[in-house]
Order: C-alpha cells, then sequence, then structure tokens
C-alpha cells in the first residue's frame, strides 16, 4: 500500500509540473505574436522597461487592415488587468458604432492578460 501511495504522489507532482510549464510557456509575448502572424497580421511587440509604466510586462499589436485589429497587453497584476478590461469595456459602450469603426469591438481577459481589438482579431488571439 504505501508504493502505490509514493507512486501516486509521484505522478502527481509530476502532471503538475507538466501543467505548470505549458501554462508558463504558452502566456509570453513570442507565443502571440506566431499565432497573429500565422493568421496573415502585421505584428508588432514591446517588452516594457523599468521607466515605462509599472502595469505593464509586454505588449504585442497586430493590423491586418485598419478595422482588423488586435492587442495584447500582460499586466503585472491580475487588478491592473481587470482595471484595463474595465475601462476598456466602458470606452466600447461610450462609443458605441464609433468603436468598431476604429477596430475596438471586444475585450477579454484571462488573467493578468487582456486582448481586446475586432471580434475577428481577439479571436485570432485567443
Amino acid at each position: 500500500m504505501r508504493t502505490n501511495k509514493k507512486v501516486m504522489a509521484i505522478v502527481a507532482i509530476i502532471a503538475l509540473v507538466a501543467i505548470l510549464g505549458v501554462c508558463l510557456v504558452a502566456c509570453n509575448a513570442d507565443s502571440y505574436t506566431k499565432k497573429l502572424d500565422k493568421k496573415g497580421y502585421t505584428v508588432s511587440s514591446y517588452k516594457a522597461d523599468k521607466e515605462e509604466e509599472a502595469k505593464i510586462e509586454w505588449g504585442v499589436t497586430g493590423v491586418k487592415s485598419p478595422t482588423d485589429t488586435v492587442t495584447v497587453i500582460k499586466y503585472k497584476s491580475t487588478d491592473d488587468a481587470k482595471a484595463a478590461e474595465s475601462d476598456l469595456k466602458a470606452t466600447i459602450e461610450a462609443s458605441g458604432a464609433l468603436g468598431s469603426l476604429a477596430g475596438l469591438e471586444q475585450v477579454y481577459r484571462t488573467g493578468k492578460i487582456v486582448i481586446f481589438g475586432s471580434e475577428a482579431g481577439v479571436k485570432a488571439a485567443k
């Protein structure tokens, strides 16, 4: 019985490490850059310097047409990401049809990452 418990504990630890590794690799600027590039977007990215705004770690912007754009920003804290998501949603509501003309139609947040832009752009970045 003791051996089974040890084997199960080892398997659980290995699974946890593997899941954590996948999450860390999937959430970086390069992965979003490659994903958007494959879908035909012209992509630019930047990494925030210490002198820049302390809330942002990095960002990626993709443009396919003047109305098909997407921006992905990783914030340093979930609270900052939630605040940015709330501000963007308020901007979309306030601008109405003008927002969709400028390519700002949808906002999506997962953890510290906020994705916003046209519907097609947000879908491409997800």
